[in-house]
């Protein structure tokens, strides 16, 4: 069983390696969020302090292990691809370690087969996201066979670290385990010494890396500073985002053309349906049938279904298809759980959950390694590139930027790392609403200023029409520096428009060169 266990997990490493290098080992760039802590951790090997030289909202956990990698092997465009490789394999062999403790034969590996093909290779984005999901899961596979103090003290610390990734995701983990130690305490009826130092341990290896960090950044910039970046100005502010609120659950339906449009709608709405519903159902099974079915493991299955519901809790305020997708092990464990039961409809479901997980796993590698819309030699190594927008684009930008130069990309981060150029403002990116602050749009007009910055690719949608705008728009004194300074030279099939800056910098900007018109 082992055996078969394991050549099953090296084919799921397989099925995300596929997705993410064509073969043999050119990397597929996905650009997205990875790139914000890319270049972060690229400004740290520099002397730069995150917080205090340039902002950001989560813990610096992600930073930190690209920036291990980039001392260790340079800045390489597979670094990321292989950091999803790696997580991926290991949360496909956490999900079949989970599952064995509550289910058996074939139904053990369905879990991470369903994870892996419909959720994971549909989200190859190598953030702060999925490493403290991998933290918080390492500690749920090493509670679910039993609670010692040493396996407590152990998910502890795998809860902390997943907190110096995402700041939220491990004190809600941390928090559903001591829901779960008092639940097990009552239940079985333990001593309260059983239940303290369990506790005891786990907060104890909890802390050992939350605080010794946190306190290293708050004496490097002030607690102040580290406490506006990491929590007062993401409570306040980030909501203002469209994306970031509740705004938009259910509402960024993927946008496949043709066949593949039904099947990625079936496994959107499939997510959708079951978190968090299937925690709750769960909830009322339990209370039905834990006294008429003492075989069952409930205390393990009790586990998975808090630890699952702590990472949607984490999330819910902001429940986008990437973080309700990337939560969603623990559910799919439960809802197999579930099917294991005789029945016509649940061996139905069973039938065409193995199809599709199954189809999904086949399909998806097939279509990352036919519609690749070409490959780039960049200055960090070849890169292909999966839409014939992006391709196009980076083959532009790669013939008038410089690596190493300045060059500011105002609405979006990801063409900062494979070009290899530096961005001298404080903020990474700009959005048009509250979560964009006046002082942050004052800085970067400062730094491109001071620093004559060539080029700055600017966004379409940072240009919303005034009716479509969310409120608390601050980047009027951007645009018009742009006006004043820059000239249109490029303007992209998905709306981008490259900037140049003009020789006379008192001079008025020319009239843009490529179709499309300049910033009103």
């Amino acid at each position: 069983m082992k055996n078969r266990l394991a050549l099953l997990i090296l084919a799921l490493g397989a099925v995300i390696y596929l997705c993410t290098f064509i073969w043999p080992a050119v990397p597929i760039y996905q650009g997205y969020n990875a790139p914000i802590f890319l270049t972060g951790a690229i400004r740290m090997s520099e002397g730069q302090v995150i917080y205090r030289d340039f902002f950001e909202l989560t813990f610096p956990g992600t930073e930190f292990f690209y920036l291990g990698l980039i001392k260790l092997l340079g800045v390489r465009a597979w670094i990321p691809n292989a950091a999803l490789v790696a997580m991926g394999t290991s949360l496909a062999w956490m999900g079949a370690t989970i599952s064995r403790r509550v289910l058996t034969g074939p139904l053990v590996v369905l879990p991470s087969i369903a994870f892996t093909s419909f959720v994971f290779v549909s989200d190859l984005d190598a953030t702060h996201h999925w490493f403290s999901i991998v933290a918080v899961l390492a500690g749920l596979a090493l509670l679910i066979e039993e609670r010692t103090v040493e396996r407590a003290a152990g998910a502890g610390l795998l809860f902390g670290v997943a907190t110096c990734f995402t700041q939220t995701r491990g004190p809600f983990a941390f928090g559903a385990f001591v829901v779960f130690l008092v639940w097990e305490f009552k239940r079985r009826r333990e001593p309260r010494r059983w239940l303290l130092h369990r506790l005891g341990a786990a907060t104890a290896t909890f802390l050992a890396p939350v605080v010794p960090l946190a306190a290293y950044y708050i004496w490097k910039v002030g607690f102040g500073l580290f406490l506006e970046c990491t929590w007062v100005l993401p409570i306040r502010y980030y909501s203002s985002i469209p994306r970031n609120n509740m705004s938009i659950y259910m509402a960024d339906q993927p946008d496949f053309s043709g066949w593949l449009e039904g099947a990625a709608l079936a496994i959107w709405l499939f997510i959708h349906l079951l978190v968090p519903l299937v925690y709750l159902i769960f909830f009322a099974r339990y209370l039905r049938l834990a006294k008429q079915h003492p075989e069952e493991p409930w205390d393990r299955l009790m586990l998975i279904n808090l630890m699952g519901l702590s990472l949607f809790a984490s999330i819910a305020f902001t429940p986008n298809w990437f973080k309700i997708s990337s939560s969603t092990l623990p559910a799919l464990i439960i809802f197999v759980w579930f099917l294991k039961a005789p029945g016509k409809l649940n061996k139905a479901l069973r039938s065409l959950l193995w199809f599709a997980a199954i189809s999904s796993a086949v399909a998806q590698p097939l279509i990352a390694q036919t519609s690749s819309s070409g490959e780039l030699n960049t200055p960090i190594g070849r890169a292909a590139f999966n839409d014939d927008e992006r391709y196009e684009k980076y083959r532009c930008l790669l013939q008038v930027v410089h690596p190493g130069e300045t060059y500011f990309h105002a609405g979006d981060v990801d063409t900062y790392y494979l070009l290899d150029v530096r961005n001298s403002t404080y903020a990474a990116v700009v959005t048009p609403d509250d979560w964009t602050r006046p002082e942050q749009v004052r800085g970067i007009v400062r730094s491109l200023s001071k620093q004559h910055v060539r080029f700055v690719l600017w966004s379409a949608w940072l240009d919303w029409p005034p009716a479509d705008k969310p409120a608390g728009d601050h980047l009027g004194p951007l645009r018009a520096y742009l006006r004043e300074h820059y000239r249109i030279v490029k303007t992209f099939t998905d709306g981008d428009e490259l900037w140049k800056r003009n020789p006379d910098r008192d001079s008025p900007p020319n009239a843009p060169v490529s179709s499309g018109p300049p910033i009103q």
